[in-house]
């Protein structure tokens, strides 16, 4: 997860000491002061201990008003109760909750506070970039998944869920959440006006959807294809669909490109970045050149097509105000770097690509 702090510096945070669901894992931090050539070590914010059953996991980093660093994370337990075959299922993850620490240097943080879920029977985990509004709140967006109880007393209860936290005083404290839409999953939102809001969201069993606000993420009446209408359905056959498009396989049902990140570029133009998981592997763009009114789903630029594997994006992107445009995803191994192994890779490019 990255982010341009007020001095220029870049953050990423990151996932480490763990494979994709495991104790003993870790939410870490690097930083770049020269816009994402060079790296720190990373460093530790949370750790969950290898024999204490708890996997901190699913993150968002901002930077406060007044200079403080805020990382939400989620922390996933019960996972001795949970087969690797149930891990598939959300409703098997047992329960979960939010914490949120703090640090005005980067490398002491501040004693965890909890974040309570949106309501009872639901769990949720921070996902995404963490936005400042102009008036100083903080913005993050969790997702996740509602309680069997919920399930058997209501069947046709949604799978997922999706959530938008604020906070008013720096990351102190945090309001009730609003929901974005019932059904949907990881999002990634940019303010275009104080109103005005865009977002890419990510439905796990359907093509991802751009969505629109127009009182700040509060509700979200306008609902767009994120992909090209011919794209929008699935083969009437399986065979192949792997490789056909943008859909692939998983777990026996077809699936749109990975969450995404929304990123206004200097220039006024509006970056949609997204993990494309069908062959090539890698990242991709969409643009908007009307301030986010509309994307040109029909142009799709290629960021990165080197991933080893479907299992790799969830991307991250800034921009600084000459144009240079900086993206962070995760990739299982890049087939030119082989060295890298499971690695966070920062791609650097000029706005001028989407010109």
């Amino acid at each position: 997860m990255l982010l341009k702090m007020d001095n220029g510096d870049l953050a990423c945070l990151m996932r480490t000491g763990a494979p994709h669901i495991g104790t003993g894992s870790e939410v870490s931090i690097s930083f770049s002061k020269d816009r994402g050539v060079t790296w720190s070590p990373y460093q530790l914010v949370a750790r969950g201990a290898p024999n204490d059953d708890l996997d901190y996991r699913d993150h968002s980093l901002g930077q406060a008003e007044d200079g403080t660093l805020v990382v939400v994370y989620g922390i996933l337990f019960g996972l001795k109760e949970v087969s690797r075959q149930d891990d598939r299922d959300p409703r098997a993850r047992r329960e979960e909750h939010i914490e949120v620490v703090r640090s005005v240097d980067g490398t002491t943080w501040s004693k965890p506070t909890f974040i309570p879920m949106p309501r009872p029977g639901v769990f949720v985990r921070p996902h995404g970039q963490m936005v400042r509004l102009l008036d100083g709140t903080l913005v993050f967006m969790a997702r996740g998944h509602q309680s069997d109880e919920i399930h058997e007393e209501d069947s046709s209860a949604d799978e997922r869920v999706n959530f938008l936290y604020r906070s008013l005083d720096n990351g102190i404290t945090w309001e009730e959440p609003t929901e974005i839409r019932s059904g949907w999953s990881e999002t990634g939102f940019l303010p275009l006006t104080e109103d005005h809001w865009v977002a890419y969201v990510r439905h796990n069993h359907q093509p991802n959807q751009i969505a629109y606000s127009n009182d700040s993420g509060r509700t979200w009446p306008r609902w767009e294809p994120g992909s090209l209408i011919s794209e929008a359905e699935p083969p009437s056959h399986l065979d192949g669909l792997s490789n056909i498009g943008h859909w692939r396989m998983v777990n026996g049902r077809p699936q749109k490109p990975s969450p995404g990140s929304v990123t206004r570029l200097s220039n006024g133009l509006i970056l949609i970045t997204y993990g494309y998981r069908a062959y090539p592997f890698g990242v991709r763009a969409v643009v908007s050149h009307n301030g986010g009114k509309d994307f040109d789903l029909g142009t799709e630029y290629i960021l990165c097509d080197t991933a080893f594997s479907w299992d790799c994006g969830y991307p991250s992107t800034v921009c600084y105000d000459d144009g240079l445009v900086v993206t962070v995803a995760y990739t299982l191994m890049d087939i030119e770097h082989e060295e890298w192994g499971t690695s966070c890779v920062a791609y650097s490019y000029s706005q001028e690509l989407f010109e």
